[in-house]
């Protein structure tokens, strides 16, 4: 019996995130540990740093929670972002496919980091609560909103640097660099409240500030986040970006195929 066109792109998707997943974790341990490298890395030097040499910076939070709940949003919101971005040209050759088009490649990418920034979630929240550390969210229906928001976010806007990057390939080099910048002005590393309100003002223009609010509202028991936080700023730039990637997708990428 013929499958339907939805079985196919299932089967599509799911044969797709199994290889985005091989390809990041390799096929030995060592590929594991890379992959919790990065985020591993980042957390321990600032926490060092600010917890040991200057002590706490949070009043009243354990500084490593503040962080984590910052960071690793912030480094899922990225890979969806960047990855989502790399798909038009990292997967060429799958496109030679019939049954394979791009928007397969696009959410086959954001599933399979999904799946792994899951795992590096448990993973590094497992290892701060075996150190005595509380990191069990006081809300975990709003937080896991917060992170489903972010993803939505991330994922449109990816597909509409995959747009922008198929017309002018340079333009990948200046995206990534403009997430060094986004990752200090989205309060990662210390509460943005310690700023004046004239400066946060211009900070809430940034909706990953809010996102990463947010997931610490959700998750972080006692956290006060700014006075600007407004949950339909993110999720209306989140809506705007879905809606401008897809017809983008549909305008540049699709037409090739139908043509």
């Amino acid at each position: 019996m013929a499958r339907t066109a939805f079985q196919i792109q299932r089967d599509v998707i799911y044969a797709l995130l199994l290889r985005e997943m091989a390809s990041r974790f390799g096929k030995t341990r060592v590929g594991f540990f890379w992959v919790l490298l990065e985020p591993v890395a980042h957390l321990v030097f600032p926490i060092f740093m600010f917890s040991y040499i200057r002590h706490r910076i949070v009043p009243g939070i354990d500084y490593p929670v503040f962080l984590a709940y910052g960071f690793l949003p912030f480094l899922m919101f990225k890979a969806i972002c960047l990855q989502t971005m790399d798909g038009t040209r990292t997967n060429r050759g799958l496109l030679a496919y019939r049954q394979i088009l791009l928007m397969d490649v696009f959410v086959a990418k954001m599933l399979a980091h999904c799946v792994i920034q899951a795992i590096v979630f448990l993973v590094v929240l497992t290892g701060l609560a075996m150190l005595g550390f509380d990191v069990l969210p006081p809300f975990p229906l709003e937080f896991g909103a917060a992170l489903v928001l972010a993803i939505a976010l991330a994922f449109g806007l990816g597909m509409l640097f995959a747009a922008l990057t198929s017309v002018a390939p340079d333009a990948r080099a200046i995206i990534r660099i403009l997430f060094m910048p986004l990752y200090f002005a989205s309060g990662i590393l210390f509460p943005i409240t310690r700023f004046s309100n004239e400066i946060v003002d211009w900070l809430a223009l940034n909706p990953v500030l809010h996102l990463v609010e947010l997931t610490r509202l959700y998750a972080v028991e006692g956290y006060e986040p700014m006075r600007q936080l407004n949950v339909m700023y993110p999720l209306s730039l989140a809506l705007v970006s879905l809606f401008g990637g897809l017809a983008l997708y549909r305008l540049r990428f699709l037409s090739r195929v139908t043509m």
